[in-house]
């Protein structure tokens, strides 16, 4: 229920004319990622949004005109670790950012997050993660337990 209350947050953001620097395209994929524990990188430009139990999020911002920046809630600690990069480590964060390129990796326990736009997206769960992801609307998979690299985009056939 709450990745899906979550995809529904970031659809609002992603069809709002004035919360995104850049619009939705029929190009865009969606990622919908519950429950899963291990580490998660997402390289693109569009949306995210997420939380977890407890590890970390790191936010990379090229370009921190380009949409929101990252607006991160929760976190213990916080610690740049480089040009517009910043970590953040605790439990129970909140984290998103909307517009814009990005790179967020999270490393965690009970990784619950959106994705809507277009990059590259590097999934690498620990054994027994009983979480799932689901790509562009199709059926649940179980979260890989070994490292698993795919496009995010849309489907083949659609949009233009």
């Amino acid at each position: 229920m709450k990745v899906l209350a979550l995809l529904g947050v970031l659809s609002a953001f992603a069809f709002s004319g004035s919360a995104l620097a850049t619009s939705s395209g029929p190009s865009d994929g969606a990622l919908s990622i519950k429950n899963a524990d291990g580490r998660i990188v997402v390289n693109g430009r569009g949306g995210v949004i997420g939380r977890l139990d407890k590890g970390q999020v790191t936010i990379k911002d090229p370009n921190p005109n380009d949409g929101t920046g990252p607006i991160v809630n929760g976190a213990d600690s916080t610690s740049s670790v480089g040009d517009h990069t910043t970590r953040y480590s605790g439990a129970n964060i909140r984290f998103r950012i909307i517009g814009g390129t990005f790179t967020v990796t999270v490393a965690g326990n009970g990784v619950d997050m959106s994705v809507i736009g277009r990059g590259l997206v590097t999934m690498d769960g620990t054994t027994g993660t009983d979480g799932t992801y689901t790509l562009n609307g199709d059926t649940a998979q179980p979260f890989p337990t070994i490292r698993f690299t795919f496009p995010l985009a849309a489907p083949t056939g659609a949009g233009g």
